[in-house]
């Protein structure tokens, strides 16, 4: 099943450009609860989350996470493909894999920070101190007017519990402030009563030196949370769409959720936003994550110019509602430890009724015979179409069954 209309990464940046999101545990510290913890395949997994729509882009992914199986099931389940797929081993064959790139004139792009040795130079599409610098909390200021911001107070790092001990008169978040691209909420602290302060104070201190910046936000107590996709080219800015964000608990993302849309203010609000980079020079994707609030202007909380985790769900997830005619498409990740053919034979029913729309696609067989990683685990990140979201959030007990009695069966 293919469906239609799915939109590719090569329309969506300038020509000449290659993706390489391989990272680093250090340019990761932001984006997860504890970096120095994160297994090394997450590193290798992750950033092939973006390969099924790839199209004529250049994209450059660890050889797991693009084995054959993984291919086929990515074009089972309707998505085009990369057609200029360029593979790695080890972080330093990415690097060479991506020199190789560059010296052939190609200009990289990628989501939190790139591999040492690729940073300087002309090789990338976003100078690294230029992409931060955007990321950072602390410059949404330059593109979204007073009105459109919930109401924030910026500190440093060894002020925070005495400022929140004395000023803190409602539910606020606390937010890292300085050049870092942060995601899923590993930056963002809930602070509601002295507990929660507490648990914040002692996180900052650990991780922060004591004259880094903050910001401590109201919370705006949004009905719901919109993560806007957007490109941005030199022809002008098109609109990708909205999902809204699920959360575990406040600022701890769960994933997002394709149904409805947007009130109208959010997207003319994304829009404008977009306009005002594009006449700064960025170019390419960008997700804003803005709240729809009340009787009351939008807010936006962050802006991130990057691809997002709603990126493919957002570039494929109306064509595929369209083509199923299901309401709905919510974020799931799916964690096994045998070969990824077992998971793929345990979503085949979903696959083959076109309700699965893939993100990463990562073979854990194939990953420990080229890196010594005993937390390897094959992979499948992605969107299910369901009826419910109760039926999607469900959804990886529902796969953890049937592998279950297949290995009671077997």
């Amino acid at each position: 099943m293919t469906f239609d209309s799915v939109v590719t990464l090569d329309r969506l940046y300038p020509a000449g450009v290659f993706f390489c999101a391989r990272t680093t545990r250090k340019m990761m510290r932001w984006n997860v609860g504890n970096a120095q913890a994160l297994p090394q395949y997450r590193l290798d997994a992750t950033p092939a989350q973006l390969v099924g729509f790839a199209g004529a882009m250049p994209f450059v992914a660890h050889e797991a996470a693009v084995t054959p199986l993984a291919r086929n099931f990515i074009v089972h389940c309707g998505l085009p493909g990369a057609g200029d797929l360029h593979t790695y081993q080890t972080e330093q064959d990415a690097l060479e894999v991506a020199k190789h790139l560059i010296r052939r004139g190609g200009k990289l792009v990628h989501n939190f920070g790139t591999l040492p040795g690729l940073e300087t130079g002309d090789g990338m599409l976003l100078p690294i101190d230029e992409h931060l610098r955007l990321n950072a909390k602390v410059t949404i200021d330059e593109f979204v007017s007073e009105q459109h911001l919930p109401r924030r107070t910026r500190i440093v790092a060894r002020e925070l519990e005495s400022y929140l001990a004395s000023h803190l008169d409602g539910p606020v978040f606390v937010k890292v402030a300085g050049a870092v691209s942060s995601g899923g909420g590993a930056g963002v602290w809930h602070c509601t009563d002295i507990e929660s302060n507490v648990k914040a104070v002692g996180i900052v201190s650990d991780r922060m030196k004591p004259g880094d910046q903050l910001i401590v936000e109201t919370d705006c107590q949004p009905l719901h949370s919109w993560c806007a996709g957007i490109s941005i080219l030199d022809a002008g800015v098109t609109w990708l769409g909205a999902s809204r964000q699920v959360f575990h608990s406040p600022a701890r993302q769960a994933g997002n959720e394709l149904t409805g849309e947007p009130p109208t203010a959010i997207k003319e609000l994304a829009v404008g936003i977009a306009e005002r980079a594009r006449s700064r020079g960025y170019r390419g994707i960008a997700g804003f994550d803005i709240g729809e609030i009340q009787d009351a202007h939008p807010v936006v909380f962050d802006l991130n110019f990057r691809p997002n985790s709603s990126t493919g769900l957002l570039l494929a997830g109306r064509a595929a509602l369209n083509r199923t005619s299901l309401p709905l498409a919510r974020t799931f990740h799916l964690r096994h430890q045998g070969p990824l053919e077992q998971l793929l034979d345990a979503v085949e029913p979903e696959a083959a009724a076109g309700r699965i729309i893939p993100g990463s696609v990562f073979d854990a067989e194939t990953y420990r015979s080229t890196t010594d990683d005993p937390a390897t685990r094959s992979c499948l990140d992605g969107w299910l179409l369901a009826e419910t979201g109760e039926e999607a959030a469900a959804y990886p007990g529902t796969v953890a069954a049937r592998l279950k009695s297949r290995r009671k069966s077997g």
